[in-house]
């Protein structure tokens, strides 16, 4: 009877507005926690704290968060990584925003953003659920934007990748189950949702298991259709290919098909140099200045071409399909480059029954006597 009491007095004090500490107040609390957990964890390269705080819930955002963590962890100096949060709201019982304060060091130099973060209560209790966003969605297919400035571009993606995937299922027979697109106001912003070491030329993003993304605002929309449709071509070749392609077939076949699967004019100009297949096994395209990582895409372009005009889609798809026999591989596209070459120099030697330097000759004798090949430096 007395701890009936007890719980009667606690609950007339919260409702009266005279308990010290109120559920808002140990929420505010627990929100504050997470954040100190996030920033601890990078500083401590514990992959094991910083994902136990993201929403589980939200797939496609903790591969993308795993993805940014290995990156972050060795690219800033040690120990420089802080998050602050600035202010502190409740939409909802079971939703907060908070805007967050982040800043690194890297080489001695500071660099900061600010932005709004979504923390959602789930079922493990308060959780990290990404930045805040607004949405549209049609059938399997989600656009979420920074900002509502991009709402048009946003409806513009829906109908380019729900076109480009009605035609990419007769193709290949692909159906995705989900497809997300991330669109960004801020090229920072973009930067930050993806790696901290991402190149500044790129406005576009896709890898394995994430959402495509894209700085919103910044190109036409004839650029955003075309952007859209090379990075679901990404998405494609991930799922079909057990995410074992090559870099240089995944950015031929994204290029390829950014210009020709939605009727896009064929009139493409012919770069007058290219490079040769054991130069593009080898580049790491986020390595690359601008102008170089241009050729690497036309050459990857070529090269893709030649194998849709010399042996057809149905053996590209049949090249996906021998891909997709290998085990999946965690990791980012540039760390299993070697492996991913490898599986398909395999791949291409039991699909087409050539080498890749069979293919390479073939390829450089169907080209024009005045293009060069040169070494990458």
């Amino acid at each position: 009877m007395i701890g009936l009491c007890q719980y009667l007095l606690i609950f007339l004090l919260i409702w009266s507005g005279f308990w010290p500490y109120s559920l808002e107040d140990k929420t505010d609390s627990l929100i504050l926690k997470i954040v100190a957990q996030k920033e601890q964890a990078v500083n401590k390269k514990d992959w094991g704290v910083y994902q136990s705080v993201l929403d589980a819930e939200k797939p496609f955002y903790k591969q993308e968060q795993k993805r940014w963590f290995e990156d972050a962890i060795k690219y800033i100096d040690p120990g420089s990584f802080r998050l602050k949060v600035l202010s502190l709201s409740r939409k909802t019982p079971h939703e907060y925003q908070a805007w967050i304060d982040q800043s690194y060091r890297k080489n001695g130099k500071k660099y900061a953003i600010q932005y709004p973060l979504r923390f959602r209560y789930t079922p493990m209790g308060w959780k990290d659920a990404d930045l805040i966003f607004h949405q549209v969605k049609n059938d399997f297919i989600s656009a979420y934007f920074t900002d509502l400035s991009l709402k048009e571009e946003g409806v513009l993606a829906l109908n380019v990748l729900k076109k480009a995937a009605r035609i990419l299922k007769e193709k290949y027979r692909w159906e995705p189950k989900q497809v997300e697109v991330k669109l960004y106001h801020q090229p920072e912003l973009f930067r930050q949702s993806i790696k901290l070491s991402l190149p500044q030329w790129a406005v576009g993003w896709h890898e394995a298991n994430q959402a495509i993304k894209f700085i919103g605002g910044v190109i036409s929309k004839e650029e955003m259709a075309s952007g859209m449709v090379h990075e679901l071509i990404h998405q494609m070749i991930s799922e079909l290919t057990n995410d074992n392609a090559a870099y240089w077939l995944q950015e031929g076949a994204a290029t390829y098909y950014e210009r020709h699967l939605l009727g896009t004019s064929d009139n493409i100009q012919i770069p007058s140099i290219v490079y040769s297949l054991p130069e593009l096994e080898k580049i790491h395209l986020e390595s690359l200045p601008s102008d170089q990582a241009y050729l690497y895409y036309q050459s990857c372009y070529r090269i893709f071409d030649f194998l849709i005009q010399q042996y057809g889609e149905k053996k590209v798809k049949e090249l996906f399909s021998q891909l997709a026999k290998k085990a999946y591989l965690d990791q980012e596209s540039d760390q299993k480059q070697e492996r991913t070459v490898r599986r398909t120099k395999e791949a291409i030697k039991e699909v087409l029954g050539i080498s890749s330097e069979q293919l390479e000759k073939k390829w450089r004798s169907s080209l024009k006597k005045d293009i060069d090949f040169p070494k990458v430096i």
